[in-house]
């Protein structure tokens, strides 16, 4: 079963922990990308133009409203497989939480859990740097990649099949070398590792997500919260 997660903007205005709403730049780009690709398809784009008005007059979850697991690990030891140590185990919801965020959280119920809240300060401070390996099964044409880029850019943590080989990066070198063997109509996978710093693997929210919470905070980095949850 997937994980979600739920997540809230608070500023801290005249003393008082106050839920904001904001505008996700990359999202906007992304919808209206997409929009003008499915208009010059000639299909319907209501459901699109929907969203994006949605995201142009402002979402509490704007910072971040994604399903990535690593970042998961690292916001909150939540759906660890890396065994990454998080930024700070979950603290619950802050006690001077806005009443609205309660609300959120009370909605959602038992099915809510990993209650917990950063500070701009937190993440900042914060040691993107620290690395995490990875491993994967590619393709003869995703290993082409990797021996480009030192990484692939897709790849399965398990592959099968009545026609699926796992050969050796050795072998693999051999295949691109001599030429792929058709004849016998098997796919060829073999296992690659390759090392990330969180800051990459992580994406937008590294290059946006963070900028904008300090941006946010102003000189004051510990005036502005993020507060989230999971739900599986």
């Amino acid at each position: 079963m997937g994980c979600d997660i739920h997540l809230h903007v608070e500023k801290k205005i005249d003393g008082k922990w106050t839920p904001i709403l904001g505008v996700n730049e990359p999202e906007v780009e992304y919808l209206e990308n997409t929009i003008a690709d499915i208009k010059e398809r000639g299909d319907k784009v209501d459901y699109w133009e929907r969203r994006l008005e949605e995201e142009r007059n402002g979402t509490a979850n704007f910072i971040y409203d994604g399903r990535h697991y690593l970042l998961f690990s690292l916001l909150a030891g939540v759906r660890n497989e890396y065994d990454l140590k998080p930024i700070c185990e979950p603290k619950g919801l802050p006690i001077d939480v806005s009443d609205e965020v309660k609300a959120n959280s009370d909605e959602l119920g038992i099915d809510g859990h990993s209650h917990t809240w950063l500070t701009a300060r937190e993440l900042v401070e914060f040691d993107w740097s620290q690395t995490v390996e990875q491993e994967g099964w590619v393709s003869e044409k995703e290993y082409k990649v990797f021996k480009e880029k030192v990484r692939p850019e897709s790849w399965s943590g398990g592959v099968g099949g009545g026609r699926v080989r796992h050969v050796s990066n050795t072998e693999m070198n051999r295949i691109l070398k001599n030429g792929y063997p058709w004849e016998n109509d098997d796919s060829f996978y073999t296992l690659v590792k390759w090392t990330l710093p969180y800051s990459e693997i992580v994406g937008s929210f590294y290059t946006w997500s963070i900028p904008k919470m300090t941006e946010l905070a102003g000189d004051d980095l510990e005036s502005v919260r993020i507060v989230f949850w999971f739900d599986n």
